[in-house]
């Protein structure tokens, strides 16, 4: 498959002005096709399609366009962002996810005095980030308990904010234009538009059939590079206290996401350079761990 831009391009070249095509047994005449832009960020209309059928009434095709090997709906999720997709009650419907696998954060390594799979030696842990799937993603993932009105909000960006909604297309401000109502899953590339339209289900159809999952990645702060990988929001972190030169650990189930990696790994750098530990000498750090910090060595 082409990369996600190209598909979208094709798709939308299929829909050219002047262009008669049949859907739901009514012929339609293309008026206007455009890539819908907001001001900032992302819509969930892919590919606005405005027709006319011979009776004189128009209707918009706001089309989503997803490949069908495509696995996340959205990674390093802000809060922000969660909000758009899930509703005003998102921390809510997040802490929920994270508290249906308790045990899994709670059994994780927070320190790795050696590497395990794809986690380096010397590292310590920040929290977890949340993604949105398709399918699992891993040991801290579960599918997403959710209304069909929360599935159809999802994937038809319902939730955004005015600016994502209301989208300029060809240089014109189209109320909604970025709010999708249908949904094109492409399983091959370069077909013809009737393929296509074949394949087109109303966004109420598709996402009531979907399942949803949740995913928590781990973000970790890596002694050796004095790094983590960037300042992501967290579902889940670290409190880390250095109290009497013994180091505490806890996990924080509150406020999904108001926290962020940089404020975490800051904290952890600023404690490793108190007790002047260093990738040189991090076997050092044993001495001052406090009982329950579960880690490797």
């Amino acid at each position: 498959m082409p990369n996600f831009g190209e598909t979208e391009r094709y798709i939308k070249s299929l829909f050219c002005v002047g262009k008669y095509f049949s859907y739901d047994g009514i012929n339609c005449k293309v008026l206007k096709c455009g890539k819908p832009a907001p001001n900032s960020g992302e819509c969930k209309t892919d590919v606005y399609v405005l027709t006319q059928d011979e009776q004189g009434t128009q209707k918009e095709f706001k089309i989503s366009v997803k490949q069908d090997n495509a696995d996340f709906l959205e990674n390093k999720t802000s809060l922000e962002r969660a909000i758009e997709i899930l509703g005003k009650d998102a921390q809510t419907i997040i802490k929920n996810c994270t508290n249906s696998i308790k045990d899994k954060f709670e059994s994780d390594y927070l320190i790795y005095f050696k590497a395990v799979g794809r986690t380096e030696a010397l590292c310590v842990k920040i929290g977890w980030k949340y993604e949105l799937l398709n399918k699992p993603g891993g040991e801290k993932s579960r599918e997403i308990t959710l209304t069909d009105q929360q599935k159809i909000d999802i994937y038809a960006g319902s939730n955004l904010d005015e600016s994502k909604k209301n989208c300029s297309v060809n240089g014109e401000i189209i109320n909604d234009s970025g709010v999708a109502n249908f949904i094109i899953n492409v399983d091959k590339d370069g077909q013809s538009l009737d393929y296509y339209l074949e394949r087109m289900k109303t966004i109420e159809d598709f996402a009531t059939k979907q399942n949803i999952y949740f995913a928590c990645k781990a973000l970790n702060y890596r002694c050796s590079r004095d790094k983590w990988d960037g300042n992501r929001p967290l579902a889940v972190y670290v409190d880390w206290i250095l109290k009497d030169d013994k180091l505490y650990s806890s996990l924080v189930f509150e406020n999904p996401l108001s926290t962020k990696g940089n404020e975490i790994g800051e904290k952890i750098r600023q404690i490793l350079s108190q007790l002047k530990i260093t990738k040189d000498n991090f076997d050092d750090l044993k001495k001052y761990l406090s009982d329950g910090i579960n880690y490797i060595e």
